[in-house]
Formats: structure tokens, sequence, C-alpha cells
């Protein structure tokens, strides 16, 4: 199996200045599949298999979605083929470890 690194932002739309309940209930959803999850300031960081993570995403999606009227999401996907794709392994490379 080949990992991936991804990077998750859900946005829920006119709830107010503070959305971190909804950021809560996505997070909740990922830690419920086979990933790695790291959460930081501005979005969460998912490494595990693509189609896990897709399905992950998937429902983290419409899970927010059920409690607001809008929701924007982002999903950055890394993946390689030459080495292995891991967070640290990418944190390593710029010397944050």
């Amino acid at each position: 199996m080949r990992r991936v690194v991804a990077e998750v932002s859900i946005i829920p739309l006119g709830k107010g200045a503070s959305v971190s309940k909804y950021v809560k209930k996505a997070i909740e959803v990922f830690k419920k599949y086979d990933l790695k999850v790291e959460t930081n300031a501005m979005g969460t960081v998912l490494e595990g298999d693509l189609d896990e993570i897709l399905k992950a995403f998937k429902e983290a999606h419409s899970t927010v979605l059920n409690d607001v009227d809008r929701v924007v999401s982002n999903l950055k996907i890394d993946e390689r083929k030459d080495k292995e794709n891991t967070i640290e392994r990418k944190l390593k490379a710029i010397g944050e470890l």
C-alpha cells in the first residue's frame, strides 16, 4: 500500500466567527479511520491509504453539512511513487524534526 499525505480543511459558512465545534466533529470522523491525523491552526493533515482518506473526507464533509446550510471543503493530496511519503519524512526534509 502506498501512503499519501493530504491536507484538509472543512469550513462551515454562516455560523459566526467561531467554528471550532464543527471542526471538532470533522476531526472525530477522521479519527475513526485507519489514518494518522495531525491538526494544526489552519487545517488537518492526514496520512494513509488514498481510498481511506477519500472516504473519511467525504464523511467529514457530510457530517459538518448536517449541521449547517453551506460548507466549503478543500482537499490537497501529495502522492509519490519515488519514495516513502509520510508526514514525518516531509517534516525532516525541511528540518522541522
